[in-house]
This record gives C-alpha cells, structure tokens and sequence, in this order.
C-alpha cells in the first residue's frame, strides 16, 4: 500500500501562530518521507508562507492530487474557504485541527469559555475552590428561527452599503461549518482547552497534536530590566490600563509589530512577561518567555484557565474575575521585588516547555501510523 499524500489548508501569507503551527506539521511530515504540502485557503490563493517560515520545508500545491487516496488537514477557522476540497475528499481522509477555538464561525466555539468539569483550573489534587468569575462575556444567540443570521449580524463589522453582503456572507460560513463539524471527519488539537470543547459541544474524541517554539536566536547581549513588564499588545492592549493605573512605576511594554528576533530580545530584556489577553490556545508568547528565563504571570482565560495548558505555578495563574487587576498587582510587584522566588517556582515550566518539541514529534509519528496503516 503506498503512502497518501497530505495537504494542509493554510492562510498564506499570515504571521500568526496557526499558519507557523501548519508549516510545522508539514515540515515534521516531509522529514519521515512522506510527501506534505500547503493547500491556500480560498481568499490566500496565489501567496506563499511568511519569509519567516523559509525556516522549515515546506511546498505549496495548488490542488489535491488524488482525492480518493489522499489525507486533507484544515482548522476550524473558516471551513468554506476550503470547500474545494472538503466537497471531495472522502470524511474519513478529513482532520480539523482545533488550533484556536474561539476563532471558528461556530458560535458555541466563538464564546467558549471552559468550567472546572472540562479541564482543571488547580493541578491534580488541589481542594482550592474557584471563585466567581467574569460574568459579563458575550453569549451566543441560542434561541429563535434567525438566530444563525443574528449571530453573523453580531459578527460583521462592515457598514453601509456593504453590511448585507457582508452579514450574508458570515451566515453562509457559519452553516457551512455547522455542516462540516457535523460530517465524520476526524478531529484534533493543539490544546487541551480544544480537546475540552471537542468533547463537550461535538461529543466527539480527538487527539493531541500540539505544538512547539521555533529555535530561539542568541540572546547573550541582552541585559534585562528589572522595571519591564511585557505583555501581548494585540490581544492585551484592553487591560492593560487597570494594571498601569495600581502599578505607575512599572514600564509595561507591548510585544507588537515586530519581528520573531524582536520579539524574543524584548522578551529577554524584560523581568516579566504578563498574558492579560485571551488566548484561544496554547499561545506562543508565554512559552517563548520561558525559554527566554522570563517568568510569567497569566490572566488565566481561554486555554489559561486550562492548569494542563499552562502549569506555571498555583500563585501565578490569576481567576479572571471582576477585581482581577487588584489580585495581579501585588503579585507581579512581589514577583519583581523577588525573582527568584518565581524563576524557582517556573522552572518545571520550563522544562515542560523545553519538552514540547519531543512530545509533539511522539503525537506526529502516532499520527501518521493511523493515516499509513488505515
């Protein structure tokens, strides 16, 4: 039996941690022989990957070759922008990898917020109770004979004359995925915050693929500063103002608009990272941190809340609650008054971090023994 072929669907062009974890997989593929390509999502036909994944092997189709034989990877982020293919290859040569869940058209996935019975907040054997979280994030639309065209009402950000065609086009890409989540198609993820709604909202399995950090450049020059606090300035910029406002001596500085050599030196310069953002999986930035010998501090939300996600220790994971910059504050001032306290305490963070790479390429050869042997 020969080996398939595998084509993974990508936004061509993008800089984000999807389209770096898709060239990733196909990298990883390629290195055990087994030919792997990018596919361009519809709207990112005629790009190539970001000059920064020239890092990895990688070649781009334009088609799938044998739509019978071969195996097609897409994310759950826009499944209409790959029904070319998802309209001809057979279910059972289909994955979705969840790799950022609230990101999909699907409004249970868009407003996913995990509880304690999806994935643990506390690490195993802790009796520590949570207490009341946020309570004023969007719900979906649940009720109603229009409530799909309500949902893409909410979700479309065009006005004027080009709000109709707009709302029109986000109801076609919330059914469409609706019906694509629905067919038996196989599922996987990047986090165990996917792999927690997987479970709950499609009552289906999946395995864990997860992810890795890319090599890190030589950051030996770099002094570090021990009044910088860095943060996600994308996903950050709508909280930080509380903790500047109890904390005015502290140079919060954004991680944005810069390169990856950037963006690791910043890192490294500074006492800490804090992630006040929500993170629809397993982000890169908290990771990259501590390969980097910066501690972090998280506003646990999204795949945050998930203790397996993001084991950095007990007294830095902080609820997400209503006064949540009050418990912050005085825990990154401790933290920069003591580093050690917190580096000693992050360590096995960093070493479950470090891992990553090896765990990942176990999950990519299980993989591909359940493709090659099927």
């Amino acid at each position: 039996m020969s080996t398939p072929r595998v084509y993974v669907a990508s936004p061509l062009g993008q800089r984000t941690g999807g389209p770096e974890a898709l060239t990733q997989l196909v990298h990883s593929l390629r290195k055990r022989g087994i030919e792997a390509f990018l596919i361009a999502m519809r709207n990112f036909r005629g790009q190539d990957n970001h000059p920064e994944y020239q890092i990895y092997d990688y070649e781009v189709a334009a088609e799938i070759t044998n739509r019978e034989t071969d195996h097609f990877v897409l994310t759950e982020v826009s499944p209409i922008e790959s029904r070319r293919e998802l309209s001809s290859v057979p279910d059972e040569h289909i994955w979705m990898l969840w790799l950022s869940v609230n990101f999909s058209p699907i409004p249970e996935a868009r407003y996913f917020s995990p509880t304690q019975s999806d994935c643990s907040f506390y690490p195993p054997g802790s009796q520590r109770p949570l207490p009341e979280l946020w309570p004023y994030d969007t719900q979906p639309i649940t009720s109603g004979s229009l409530r799909t065209l309500r949902e893409a009402s909410r979700r479309t950000r065009s006005r004027g004359a080009m709000r109709l065609p707009a709302i029109a086009i986000e109801t076609s890409a919330i059914r469409y995925a609706r019906k694509t989540v629905g067919r038996a198609i196989n599922f996987g993820t990047q986090s165990f915050y996917a792999e927690s709604f997987v479970k709950r909202h499609l009552d289906r399995p999946a395995f864990l693929l997860g992810d890795y950090p890319r090599s890190l450049p030589g950051v030996a020059d770099v002094q570090r500063q021990r009044n910088v606090v860095t943060y996600n300035g994308a996903k950050g910029q709508w909280k930080v103002g509380e903790l500047k406002a109890l904390l005015p001596d502290i140079e919060f500085r954004p991680i944005q608009n810069m390169s990856f050599d950037e963006v690791c030196r910043n890192l490294a310069a500074s006492a800490l990272y804090v992630e006040i953002g929500h993170l629809p999986g397993r982000d890169r930035l908290p990771r990259e941190a501590a390969l980097l010998g910066t501690p972090c501090i998280m506003l646990a939300r999204g795949a945050g809340f998930c203790w397996d996600d993001f084991p950095i220790g007990v007294d830095y994971r902080i609820p997400y609650t209503i006064d949540w910059a009050q418990y912050m504050a005085p825990v990154i001032q401790a933290a920069l008054d003591d580093p050690e306290t917190i580096r000693r305490v992050q360590e096995p963070f960093r070493d479950w971090v470090a891992g990553e790479k090896a765990r990942y390429e176990q999950a990519v050869d299980d993989w591909v023994e359940r493709i090659t042997t099927a």
